[in-house]
C-alpha cells in the first residue's frame, strides 16, 4: 500500500514539474504579442488612396514633376514591400523557434517517462 501511494505521489510530482515547464510566463510572451499587435497594424500597408492623393495634387510643374512624384511613390512603396518582407522573416523564426522548443519538450517528457520507468522496474537499470 505504502509502494502504491509513493507511486501515485512520484506521478503527480511529475505532472506538476511538466506543468510548471510548459507555462509561459507574462514576462516571456508579451514581447511575441506586441510582434503580433504590430503586424496586425500594419497589415493595412497599401493604401490606394495615397496613390490618388499623389496623382490629385499634383501641380501643373510638369510631366518631369509627375515623373519624380511617381518614382518616389515607388520607392516608397518597395520599402514598404521590404518591412513587410522582414516582419514575415521574423514571425518564420518565431515559428522555428517554438517548434525547437516544443521538439525539446517532448524529449524532456520522454526522459521523464523513462525515469519512472525504471524507479517501478529497476531490474532494466542492471542488464
Amino acid at each position: 500500500m505504502k509502494k502504491y501511494f509513493m507511486g501515485i505521489g512520484t506521478i503527480f510530482i511529475a505532472l506538476l514539474l511538466v506543468s510548471t515547464v510548459t507555462a509561459v510566463p507574462q514576462a516571456q510572451s508579451n514581447p511575441v504579442m506586441n510582434l503580433i499587435n504590430d503586424i496586425e497594424e500594419n497589415k493595412n500597408i497599401i493604401d490606394y488612396d495615397f496613390l490618388n492623393n499623389i496623382i490629385n495634387n499634383v501641380q501643373s510643374g510638369g510631366i518631369i514633376d509627375l515623373i519624380i512624384q511617381l518614382i518616389t511613390l515607388i520607392i516608397q512603396f518597395i520599402l514598404e514591400i521590404i518591412d513587410v518582407i522582414q516582419n514575415i522573416i521574423g514571425l518564420v523564426n518565431l515559428i522555428q523557434n517554438l517548434i525547437d522548443a516544443f521538439t525539446t519538450l517532448f524529449q524532456l517528457i520522454q526522459d521523464l517517462i523513462e525515469i519512472i520507468r525504471n524507479i517501478f522496474n529497476p531490474s532494466s537499470l542492471i542488464n
